[in-house]
């Protein structure tokens, strides 16, 4: 689910960036900035001059960590039944958007529509985002602010200079891969006085 949201954001970032565009490539790519080489050539596999979208950091949402591993409801002859599935995981991934631009202006400006785009819409549902895969039940996207210590231990992971950039907390990417299976249900609770 993680590439699927990613992809689907990416998609609708070059929408609303790429009219305002001379070129006709994708001013927004989903590439790993560490590997930025300005001497790659070929304009597929180059993430120069582009807004590069990387992922920095994934950790689990701790307020749904302890959901309920049975999950009670009624089958078609409105019997009482129970589901019991190991609860999905919900995530938090911090991405990098990234101005990698020759002309440092450029980069600034293309860096300000990526903030303008969240500013005007930073929740996607599947009922507000066509498109969108129907297994993500809600994307949040959240400016997260790092000091200047946290950048430079980000940038010094990364292997490069600094790059003007913005980093965005994505939230509750569920990632859930085994189907319910039926398990038991309690039907009645017997209460012996004699073992009082």
């Amino acid at each position: 689910m993680i590439r699927e949201a990613l992809s689907y954001v990416v998609a609708q970032l070059n929408d609303f960036i790429t009219p305002l565009a001379i070129p006709a490539d994708d001013e927004v790519v989903l590439g790993n900035i560490a590997f930025a080489d300005p001497n790659v050539e070929s304009a597929a596999e180059s993430v120069t001059n582009r807004i590069v979208v990387s992922v920095v950091n994934i950790e689990q949402e701790k307020t749904l960590r302890n959901l309920p591993y049975k999950k009670p409801g009624l089958n078609a002859d409105g019997d009482p039944i129970a589901t019991a599935e190991e609860p999905p995981v919900y995530l938090n991934i911090f991405v990098l958007f990234s101005a990698n631009y020759a002309k440092y202006a450029n980069g600034l400006h293309y860096l300000a529509r990526v903030i303008a785009f969240f500013q005007r819409r930073f929740v996607f549902t599947p009922d507000t985002a066509p498109g969108l895969d129907p297994g993500i039940e809600k994307l949040i996207f959240e400016l997260h602010s790092m000091g200047f210590d946290q950048l430079n231990q980000l940038w010094g992971v990364l292997g490069g200079k600094y790059i003007p950039s913005v980093v965005y907390k994505m939230r509750l990417v569920m990632i859930q891969e085994r189907d319910p299976q039926e398990a038991s249900v309690v039907r009645a609770i017997r209460f012996d006085e004699s073992t009082n």
